[in-house]
């Protein structure tokens, strides 16, 4: 990277306070990582304030350059004499308006992909398809917000030939910005349902904030649209350029046709792409996953890169981890890790997935609270309980406050209450498992990302092992 300090002011519209440095090798907002050379933006949030260790991101780490929102003291200031400092009204829109800049550098295509299901796993497909064009730069973790969203176009570099980035957000105006930072030439709204309710209030108004995408992109992109959303069609409807379509109907450009699921490790699709049939091998199962996959050919499409070698980077794509994570623990049981996050919608998807598969045991539930579900909470939790007695459940373990309604669901639904096991102790709960399951079962594992349901599968791991 070769970022000089005029771009900076530029772009953040800051005010120089001292003149060091000119020329900067990175830019960073943790102190502790920040490298020699390199932009320390100092964010400040509800739990930290990174203004308070810019002297720590100088003098240990080497930052050439400082972002600030908050003066610096004169005492300070005189022992920073070789290093630049920017002040500006707000760190996180300092960050947003420098990555903005940074793109506006690059030609090379960008997909934006936001959705309320299925982000994640569709930006990893996308990425897989379009690596054989060449170096793809990704959303790594959970960087898919305000901060880690611009610190990932920052990444951008010449090699690089497509931009794959996902969108997360809890509120409105956040994936507006988004878009405007990453200016992205192709967009994927992968469905819309009920999740960040409690900011968002309704489906409608999560379809509002998600729409922003289509609505923010420039005219001459391309826009993918889920024809088995309702919402998603509604928000495509108004954007005026290009569309490329999924779905089970007709009309669609990426059609699906049939499907066969091959237990829990893979799924033969058959799909037409652009009126041509095609068999799809996917290493990973679930109907929700078939949307995924045809909404990141649709991408390929879009991204003018052949029917062969998207197929081929379908086949080599690899699933992420705790998202329908295959784990087999060595008494026999199959553990299904998908404790990354949970919404109404990928609870039951999950649940569907797992209860049509063949299998000698029991379907064993552990599920934890759904977050950010906002006044509906009880009522989505309850109805989450009696999808998981339709889809078959032997047994149902509970974690969280929340979750007592997922049990109040299943029972009324016809679950026996001595089948049904609720508790608020994390370490209970992974000793309660451990000692109940056995060779045969499908154990599911999930939970909102809060809840940090994973610490149940370290348990398993860690007592029983991995075989």
């Amino acid at each position: 990277m070769n970022l000089k300090l005029q771009n900076i002011i530029d772009a953040t519209k800051g005010s120089l306070i001292s003149r060091g440095s000119q020329e900067f090798s990175g830019v960073s907002i943790d102190s502790r990582a920040v490298k020699n050379g390199e932009v320390f933006v100092a964010i400040k949030g509800a739990h930290f304030n990174g203004n308070n260790f810019v002297f720590d991101a100088v003098k240990k780490n080497g930052a050439k350059c400082a972002i600030v929102q908050e003066g610096i003291k004169p005492e300070m200031l005189s022992q920073l004499r070789d290093v630049s400092i920017i002040k500006v009204a707000d760190g996180v829109d300092a960050l947003c308006d420098l990555a903005t800049w940074w793109r506006t550098n690059f030609k090379i295509p960008c997909v934006g992909i936001t959705g309320s299901n299925g982000k994640s796993t569709t930006k990893e497909m996308v990425a897989s398809i379009a690596s054989v064009c060449g170096d793809v730069l990704k959303t790594e973790g959970n960087y898919n917000n305000l901060i880690g969203l611009p610190l990932t176009v920052l990444r951008l570099r010449n090699n690089h030939k497509v931009a794959v980035l996902e969108m997360g957000m809890n509120a409105k105006g956040e994936i507006s910005k988004l878009t405007s930072v990453s200016n992205p030439d192709v967009g994927v709204i992968t469905n819309i349902t009920a999740a960040h309710l409690e900011k968002l209030n309704s489906v409608e108004g999560v379809a509002k904030a998600k729409g922003e995408l289509f609505e923010n992109m420039r005219k001459d992109g391309v826009v993918i649209i889920n024809e088995e959303d309702p919402w998603v069609k509604k928000l495509g409807s108004k954007y005026k350029g290009r569309k490329i379509t999924f779905g089970m109907q007709n009309s669609c450009d990426i059609k699906f046709l049939n499907m066969q699921s091959i237990g829990l490790e893979t799924t033969n699709l058959m799909v037409s792409i652009l009126g041509k049939e095609r068999l799809v091998k996917l290493p990973i199962p679930g109907t929700h996953n078939v949307m995924n996959a045809m909404a990141a050919i649709a991408v390929g499409v879009a991204l003018n890169i052949s029917i062969d070698d998207i197929l081929k980077g379908l086949i080599e794509f690899s699933p992420m981890s705790m998202r329908f994570e295959r784990v087999q623990l060595s008494n026999g049981v199959c553990l299904i890790n998908d404790s990354y996050n949970a919404n109404p919608l990928s609870m039951k998807a999950a649940f569907r997935t797992v209860g049509a598969v063949k299998r000698s045991g029991r379907f064993i539930a552990v599920l934890g609270d759904m977050l950010e579900l906002g006044e509906q909470s009880s009522d989505l939790h309850k109805d989450v309980g009696r999808e998981i007695v339709r889809s078959g459940a032997d047994l149902l373990y509970t974690y969280g406050k929340r979750a007592h309604d997922i049990a109040r669901g299943a029972i009324k639904e016809g679950l026996d209450h001595s089948s049904v096991n609720e508790t608020e102790d994390i370490e209970e709960l992974g000793v309660k498992i451990e000692k109940e399951i056995r060779a045969g079962d499908v154990l599911l594992v999930k939970g909102s990302r809060g809840m940090k349901m994973e610490r149940v599968v370290e348990h398993l791991k860690h007592n029983i092992g991995c075989g």
